[in-house]
């Protein structure tokens, strides 16, 4: 029987269910584990069994994984690296943060980087490339590789949506030499917060272990103020359109700043956190769970994703891991807003070319025009959801939206 308050959302915890909940609440209950290693060394050795890497380091964002990758590859003022236009700008924002020039290239009918413009951005200066797999649809990987190979340049795969696809039978993620992941709270696998590298390369292990070791941890009040995240999104995803007691409780929740933004105001200025080392056991416990359930999250990704694109008459791309399924109108606020007025809430990754909307794109290093392709993307863009809490009742619903919207277009 279909749930008549039921919200459909895309990011406020998307994969979260009754079991991280749970997960949630009882290390609530037992704050004085909070420090514990079990949970992060567990975590560590199944990421790498997973990907296939010997060396994994955790950290508490994919922002402050690379940020120390970028240093341990000597990343700095005379450096340049290669990224895509129509991404976050955590990436660029981490370049920055070290000294570093991001260099944009424009993208690919996949929202990935385009391969055949991609030598022509390469200069004296440049370091290392990397690779996003937008949406979990793998890049032109082997094309991408031959070329920093011809160059002499590292290339570097952000995973934080690819996690779970395969491409030439490696899984994303760990399919360079070097990878870092985001564990954000709308990642493929997600505990609010958390980041890893990953790779084989044991003189870069080496420097990041070095690196590691001069950082802290978060503390327990962050630790708190996470797991208190999860029980308020929950039951304000639950009671959104129930008389409006969760838009109340989520209105209140903002006021009070108990929910913490994914990109805080000093970094939309241009401005880097402070990196911490490790994912505190409660967190790393979330992961874990996910983590041994991921083939059966992609598995239900690509059910949904097929779904849409046999109602859009769009292309189905079964290597895609899916983590949102992107398409393009007219009008895109629009269309969201119409889904939203029906209770359901599309995504808009990326509304501008280095998402988010308010930040100020001179200070990421990009110039308008450069990205033509992103730029016009960023204009149509829609996502929608195709997270474990969506059913193909709910699909249909989303679907039948998307539809009248189209046809007043």
């Amino acid at each position: 029987m279909d749930n008549p308050f039921k919200t459909i959302s895309i990011s406020l915890l998307p994969n979260f269910g009754w079991r991280e909940f749970f997960r949630s609440l009882k290390w609530l209950m037992t704050p004085w584990k909070w420090k514990g290693y079990k949970k992060e060394i567990i975590l560590k050795e199944k990421l790498s069994q997973y990907l296939g890497r010997k060396e994994v380091f955790l950290f508490d964002s994919g922002r402050s994984a690379l940020k120390i990758l970028l240093k341990a590859l000597e990343v700095n003022e005379n450096s340049e690296v290669i990224i895509q236009g129509f991404t976050c700008s955590v990436v660029p924002g981490a370049i920055k943060s070290v000294g570093g020039v991001p260099v944009y290239v424009d993208i690919d009918k996949n929202y990935n980087m385009d391969a055949k413009k991609l030598s022509e951005a390469i200069s004296k200066k440049t370091k290392a490339v990397i690779v996003q797999n937008s949406f979990g649809t793998p890049a032109n990987l082997a094309r991408i590789r031959d070329i920093c190979k011809k160059n002499k340049l590292v290339l570097i795969e952000d995973g934080a949506h690819g996690l779970g696809a395969e491409y030439e039978g490696k899984k994303l993620g760990g399919w360079s030499e070097v990878s870092f992941l985001s564990f954000g709270r709308d990642k493929v696998i997600s505990a609010i917060w958390g980041g890893a590298i990953i790779t084989n390369d044991e003189k870069l292990a080496g420097k990041i272990k070095k690196l590691n070791s001069e950082l802290s941890r978060m503390g327990a009040g962050w630790v708190g103020k996470q797991l208190v995240y999860v029980i308020l999104t929950q039951k304000i995803v639950a009671l959104y359109n129930f008389f409006g007691l969760g838009k109340l409780l989520h209105k209140i929740s903002g006021q009070l700043k108990w929910l913490s933004e994914p990109i805080s105001k000093e970094e939309k200025l241009g401005n880097s956190r402070e990196v911490k080392k490790g994912i505190v056991d409660p967190l790393a416990d979330i992961l874990i769970g996910q983590l041994d359930r991921l083939d059966e999250m992609v598995f239900h990704r690509r059910m949904l994703a097929k779904f849409y694109s046999d109602e859009l008459g769009e292309e189905f791309y079964p290597s895609s891991s899916y983590l949102r399924y992107p398409i393009e109108v007219e009008d895109p606020m629009g269309l969201r807003k119409a889904a939203a007025d029906k209770n359901i809430f599309l995504g808009d990754w990326y509304d501008q070319v280095v998402a988010p909307k308010s930040i100020d794109l001179e200070k990421f290093g990009y110039s308008r025009g450069s990205c033509i392709e992103a730029e016009k993307a960023a204009l149509r863009i829609v996502n929608l959801p195709t997270n474990p809490n969506i059913g193909l009742k709910d699909a249909a619903k989303v679907i039948a939206v998307v539809k009248k919207w189209k046809l007043k277009q």
